[in-house]
């Protein structure tokens, strides 16, 4: 049976599952329902679905006017299936409207239903209730506890849901029970890391290269010991060797209780001219982590020695460490170790062996040499103890003391001065666990984990039902800020100055969004808002094909992520402008992305700036290999998947969705002449129920067709069958209003002569991330304010993020 606390903590919690916010949509001028739709339901409709007709019991002329938010969304929906799908008006009809008609209704039907949808998510009681993101509640409990907890571990916490690539949106953020044991059985593990039942003292566990070879045989032991070379031993690991039968992670039950441990390793890394350096990986198998990875280059008589911080869970685990780079294997005869362990590269290998370097003694292959591998652990340094003395009473026995730990927590948790009555709950608990039978330090832990499953911690909650307000009281305020520019809770210079009532002050807070922006934790803004504004989920959702891209790799994968992330916080850091997003003479690669960029001179194994030719195509966010692939699907280059993101991203805008049972763009016949999908999507064009939409879609995504799935560059399109030479790529268009391209350079200077709208487009993105719900009509004003003040300040980034977290719109409800 849980602990009698269970029900009552997520009874409240429950309880806020049923608590939704308030707001109107977002209406921009358009026109009303009367001139837009009603006379085109009354010629087209109303004769066979009105008051003297209603085919298919259908009727349009009772049909809410309210089309978004009222009662007859769904209906309203079928509408535009049926006209998409052409079903309606019946084709046999006389005086059909034309398909630009059947547009413009579908059009303005979609965009009321999408502004109906984003009223309901922006919605607002006198109290909000907005449930962490799992990286924040991992952010926070780092935090409190000094527990890196892994919530993308399996049995971790549940993915979240998305709305328009945000995870942070309140009203989608739900509770289920699913999630109410995932939070009960998370809270469990992080305390007894913390506060362990039986502490297992920190020891030093070297492996080495004889027991990374998974342990020779006796006599070969006895020959190298005889012979003095027992200790020269080394592990040569080729491209791909993945390291097997001995392990390189500890023996026995140093892991047992989980905790924080150092690894280090003591490595070579040889890597040939021109060639790629090797990449070393460390990966944790049961709770599918990369631990680590880096390109190493050391010389063979001069190795280094790299180490890295891992916080394991409790339990048994096994790791691999690889060479994760491609090239031969040793898995042939000719390249395996045979009965002679490798010594040194002038030591050599059997004749008949695959030799590891030419006649000048350059390496032949990314090559790893490793001479062992030590954990130490686990291991609580002095920051990590502090916190945790702050909540455990350093007397065991003491109340005094454990009502003083629970205050503290409490505090510090639910980001707010606790209440008397409150804190007697949790103290009540502990007293209970006493009386039943329980020792201190256990029912201090109990009282502990009811503070973490309680909603005052789960969720962020603003606004007070005995005191309505509109605007954040202060320590409201300084969890927003927190939460926005570090993902994580509060520190104590912030909560101190919510308890004097100065954080609202605006020379206070200004003074605080600079000091939060210049530390190191503000990288957490650059992650999590760029990959939530870009979709960045959606990066290896298709992995490419393997014979079509054999190139592509996990640790490309991650490269062209990085470069996204490192670019994002390169332009807030300098404060340079939004234009930078658009289009940059630079950008920032790492040694892996250089080579698929076919960059030169990136020998360190970290994101560094490089400056772009005048004649490269490439430049800001739009050419980057991570967006290029995320929307692609494996494959092929998707133009109109790009020309969606475009919209979305750059304009702020969602096309109407497509009909039912559109023809999917087929492969090339063999025996007909080999075309590129745009040709193919030119069929679009002749479809009257695609033609409106995919003028506005295709040319945005069209106008990067250089660049193939995986974001290379080509000047012809790769058609696997048909007949003929290999196409040329055309990226030309023509946007709705006319403007004309017939390059992606071309294409970008239009989007920078349209910089305001991008700009109102980043401010709305902004907001949404900040706020955590959608934008209304009812913020209109306040993000108009917020974009004219970036336009004043030459769209310069972080004044941008400055005037938001100044603004009112950030200190309201």
């Amino acid at each position: 049976m849980p602990p009698r606390y269970y029900q009552l903590g997520f009874a409240l919690t429950t309880w806020i599952c049923a608590i939704v916010q308030i707001g109107q949509a977002e209406s921009p001028s358009h026109p009303p329902f009367a001139k837009a739709i009603e006379p085109y339901l009354t010629k087209n409709c109303v004769h066979c679905h009105g008051a003297d007709a209603q085919e298919g019991d259908f009727r349009v002329d009772t049909l809410s006017q309210d089309v978004g938010e009222g009662a007859s969304v769904n209906r309203w929906l079928e509408v535009i299936e049926k006209i998409n799908n052409g079903e309606m008006p019946p084709p046999d009809e006389a005086d059909l409207p034309t398909a630009q008609q059947n547009a413009e209704i579908v059009e303005w039907l979609a965009a009321r239903i999408e502004e109906g949808r984003t009223a309901r998510l922006a919605q607002k009681q006198p109290v909000s209730f907005h449930r962490l993101t799992r990286d924040e509640y991992a952010n926070t409990i780092e935090d409190l506890f000094g527990v890196q907890y892994g919530v993308a571990d399996p049995g971790g916490l549940n993915e979240e849901p998305e709305w328009h690539g945000f995870e942070r949106i309140g009203s989608v953020l739900s509770l289920s029970a699913s999630h109410i044991e995932k939070y009960y059985s998370a809270a469990e593990k992080i305390l007894e890391e913390a506060y362990p039942t039986r502490p297992i003292p920190p020891t030093v566990v070297r492996k080495n290269a004889l027991k990374l070879r998974g342990g020779p045989s006796g006599q070969v032991v006895k020959e190298l010991e005889e012979k003095g070379i027992a200790d020269q031993v080394r592990v040569d690991m080729w491209p791909g060797h993945e390291m097997q039968g001995g392990r390189p992670g500890p023996d026995g039950g140093m892991l047992k209780n989980g905790g924080l441990f150092k690894v280090r390793i003591k490595v070579s890394g040889l890597k040939p001219p021109g060639g790629r350096a090797p990449h070393l990986t460390f990966y944790a198998d049961k709770i599918d982590r990369l631990l680590f990875e880096q390109d190493i280059l050391a010389p063979e008589d001069e190795p280094a020695i790299v180490e890295f911080m891992a916080d394991l869970p409790a339990g048994g685990h096994t790791f691999k460490m690889t060479n994760d780079v491609p090239g031969p294997s040793n898995l042939p005869r000719s390249g395996r170790h045979g009965s002679r362990p490798f010594i040194s590269l002038e030591d050599g290998r059997i004749p008949w062996q695959l030799k590891l370097t030419d006649e000048e003694g350059l390496p032949l292959y990314p090559f790893l040499i490793v001479d062992w591998v030590e954990w130490e652990g686990p291991l609580e340094p002095a920051d990590i103890a502090a916190k945790r003395a702050r909540f455990m009473p350093a007397e065991d026995g003491n109340r005094d003391q454990a009502k003083a730990c629970l205050a503290r927590l409490c505090d510090a948790a639910f980001r707010r001065p606790v209440e008397t009555a409150e804190l007697e709950q949790y103290y009540n608990i502990v007293e209970e666990e006493i009386a039943a039978g329980a020792d201190f330090r256990q029912a201090m832990k109990t009282g502990m984990l009811a503070i973490l499953c309680s909603k005052n911690f789960l969720f962020v909650i603003e606004g007070d039902l005995a005191q309505p307000q509109a605007k954040l009281n202060d320590f409201e305020l300084a969890t927003r800020l927190s939460y926005l520019l570090w993902s994580t809770m509060p520190d104590e210079e912030l909560f101190a100055l919510a308890r004097e009532g100065k954080l609202r002050q605006p020379e206070v807070l200004k003074q605080q969004f600079e000091r939060m922006i210049a530390d190191p934790r503000a990288e957490e803004f650059s992650q999590d808002f760029s990959r939530q504004w870009l979709q960045m989920h959606k990066l290896g959702m298709f992995p490419p094909n393997k014979e079509l891209y054999p190139e592509y790799d996990p640790h490309l994968e991650r490269s062209m992520a990085g470069e996204t992330f490192a670019f994002f916080q390169e332009v807030l850091h300098k404060n340079l402008t939004l234009r930078e997003f658009i289009d940059s003479d630079w950008t920032m690669v790492n040694p892996r992305l250089a080579i698929h960029y076919s960059i030169d001179g990136i020998e360190k194994d970290e994101y560094q700036r490089v400056a772009l030719s005048p004649e490269d195509p490439r430049g800001g966010l739009l050419t980057q290999a991570a967006v290029l692939s995320l929307t692609s699907d494996g494959t092929r280059q998707r133009p109109v998947h790009r020309g969606v993101w475009v919209m979305q991203s750059v304009f702020g805008k969602s096309p109407p969705p497509p009909p039912a049972n559109v023809e999917p763009i087929e492969p090339n016949p063999v025996d007909s002449p080999k075309a590129t999908i745009r040709m193919k999507l030119e069929a679009h064009k002749h479809d009257p129920n695609c033609a409106a939409c995919h003028r506005k879609i295709d040319p945005l995504g069209l106008a990067f067709d250089n660049f193939d799935a995986i974001g290379r560059w080509r000047e012809e399109e790769v058609v696997p069958q048909g007949t003929g030479a290999n196409p040329p790529v055309d990226p030309s268009g023509v946007l709705p209003d006319g403007r004309s391209f017939t390059t992606p350079q071309e294409f970008k200077k239009l989007l920078l002569a349209d910089i305001d709208s991008f700009n109102q487009t980043f401010v709305k993105k902004l907001a949404t991330y900040s706020l955590r719900r959608a934008m209304t009509v009812d913020d209109r004003a306040d993000l108009e304010a917020i974009a004219s003040k970036s336009k004043d300040a030459d769209y310069r980034v972080r004044d941008l993020v400055e005037a938001l977290v100044l603004s009112d719109l950030f200190q309201k409800r």
